[in-house]
């Protein structure tokens, strides 16, 4: 079995297709609040480890080897104390030598990572209480300009297709701002941050993110009203619990907790205040055992302590006597960077198939809709198996290619060349049937074309290629049959069709182009009644209208077959 580290993108794609399909479900319909640690941005700004690194190189660096009341040096053995290491250990630990060259360094730190909290709360004579958080980590320099991960431009993606309603986090980076600002040029519709009480009151966005130790951004552009705010010592976090300067967030917080299922990924969970909000969040409404979706998910590699004690606390009785079945339905062997775009891939895919099974087809049952919808996880999976190694170039490509898609789609016209993502919808799945554009957008009969093209690669009949979305020209897609390579665009309507001809994309000669229309009446081409069907009228570009092939066809063969001989494949 693959790891958290080891599992590929596709592997977790097989994980929320079955023993996780609930999870996946949820997901899709924005079931679920996302709790957030420093595990997503590990590979941007220091984690854990890394900050208690900092911290002890800061001390060790200002040590007066000749004082023994240096009070940088008592602040360094305090936090050696802090861990209770042997003698002998302690014996490989010299002040005069950077902490690199330390035996036990290592060790050192991965003990003081389960104390963090209590190691931030040392006090060094003549400073500040949060000398060790805002001097020796340095939070403007340290969580303020990074640049976003694959794990926050997939937070983005997930926030404008309108199915993560709920962020939580004691991050203090401003990552996932900076991720969805690329993917929206900065629009700020989508996204409301909450770090203090009057936040709450902001008008709702797609996502609503609650910072709730504070944030970094704000308290490097106002120190004096945010600085004060950045919780991370011990003391800060028992005070947090009880402060009423606290108690509308984590009202808040308890209230999600309470209502909603939790996917926690990168997050440890070992802060106090935070299994206070769990154990809040039981004593209003419990969980109960099974749970269709999950209650609690982890994305880890094995659960630990401070996990399973939050499972203890929300099921109760239940985790006596189902402990192993719990666990199992709550350990999500992924960690970010192919969970959180295994999630994007995923809902992509859902509400394709949720636009399939909506379209104008009266003589498709709901089963051969559902047939028509597995063109699409073909589909998925084929480009599921692209994410390797590099999820964030991924990522990354995934946001210009879709985002050339859909402007040649609705519009006819190349997208721009920035990161804007253009989703396909800003509802979850089960609100897809409400939404009163389906009629005229063309999503749906786009999404069965892309099934059926998914089908026909799976059946043989042709074989699907990317394109590069900075040679527009060359189509959206590239099928290839026994007949010939074909480009492929779609057209939403009229105008957009129009449009990719006075883009020059596709012109009436042009014998190897596919342009396939959602909604505009397409003239029937006459055939030969003697020619197998896809291999005559290739005189020019090759015009299918899906609205009307769904309208006749009364299966999903047939609907291949006619969309075969319309394609001319």
């Amino acid at each position: 079995m693959p790891t958290a580290s080891t599992i590929s993108v596709r592997e977790v794609l097989d994980l929320l297709d079955t023993e996780f399909a609930g999870l996946a479900k949820g997901i899709a319909q924005a079931r679920y609040a996302f709790w957030l640690g420093s595990g997503i941005s590990r590979e941007r700004v220091d984690d854990l480890r890394g900050v208690i690194r900092r911290i002890l190189s800061h001390l060790r660096d200002r040590i007066d080897l000749t004082n023994a009341a240096c009070p940088y040096r008592r602040a360094l053995e305090e936090a050696i104390d802090l861990v209770g290491i042997s003698p002998a250990e302690r014996a490989q630990i010299d002040f005069s030598k950077p902490i690199v060259e330390w035996p036990v360094i290592d060790m050192l730190v991965a003990r003081l990572s389960g104390v963090y909290s209590r190691l931030m709360d040392i006090r060094i004579a003549g400073h500040p209480a949060d000398y060790l958080l805002w001097e020796a980590v340095d939070v403007p320099a340290t969580f303020v300009h990074a640049n976003p991960d694959c794990e926050h431009l997939c937070l983005g993606i997930l926030a404008l297709e309108g199915v993560l309603p709920d962020l939580v986090t004691p991050n203090w980076d401003g990552l996932i701002e900076t991720a969805v600002a690329e993917l929206t040029n900065g629009s700020g519709t989508t996204l409301v941050v909450c770090v203090v009480p009057d936040d709450l009151r902001e008008p709702l966005q797609l996502t609503r993110m609650l910072k709730f130790h504070g944030c970094a951004v704000r308290a490097a552009s106002e120190p004096a009203t945010y600085r004060s705010l950045l919780i991370a010592r011990y003391s800060q976090i028992i005070d947090w619990q009880t402060n009423p300067e606290s108690a509308a967030i984590r009202h808040q917080l308890v209230d999600i907790a309470a209502t909603k299922p939790t996917l926690m990924i990168g997050l440890s969970a070992q802060d106090v205040n935070i299994q206070f909000l769990f154990g809040s969040a039981r004593a209003l409404m419990h969980w109960g055992w099974p749970s269709d979706p999950p209650a609690h998910v982890f994305a880890e590699d094995v659960l630990g302590n401070d996990q399973r004690n939050i499972l203890r606390v929300v099921y109760r009785e239940a985790y006596d006597t189902n402990g192993g079945a719990i666990e199992a339905s709550a350990l999500l062997r992924a960690y970010a960077k192919p969970a959180l775009t295994a999630l994007v891939v995923h809902v992509l895919g859902a509400k394709l198939r949720a636009f399939i099974e909506t379209v104008d087809a009266p003589h498709l049952s709901g089963a051969e809709r559902i047939a028509v919808g597995q063109g699409i996880v073909i589909l998925r999976n084929r480009l599921a198996a692209g994410a390797e190694p590099d999820r964030l170039a991924f990522v990354r490509s995934l946001v210009r290619g879709f985002a050339h898609f859909i402007a040649l789609f609705q519009e006819g016209t190349p997208s721009a060349a920035d990161l804007s993502y253009r989703p396909l919808s800003n509802s979850p799945v089960h609100r897809i049937p409400e939404d009163p554009n389906l009629a005229t957008s063309g999503i749906r009969e786009l999404a069965s074309a892309l099934g059926v093209i998914g089908l026909g690669e799976s059946s043989g009949m042709w074989v699907v290629h990317t394109t590069n979305p900075a040679e527009p020209q060359r189509g959206v897609l590239r099928v290839t049959s026994s007949t010939g390579a074909a480009r492929v665009f779609f057209a939403a309507n009229d105008r957009a069709s129009v449009q990719l001809g006075i883009n020059g994309l596709v012109a009436p000669d042009d014998a190897d182009a596919i342009l396939v229309h959602s909604t505009s009446p397409v003239p029937k081409m006459p055939r030969s009644p003697l020619s197998p069907p896809g291999r005559v009228g290739r005189a020019g570009l090759r015009n299918v209208g899906m609205r009307d092939l769904l309208l006749e066809a009364t299966s999903t063969t047939h609907l291949i077959q006619r969309f075969r001989e319309e394609a001319i494949l």
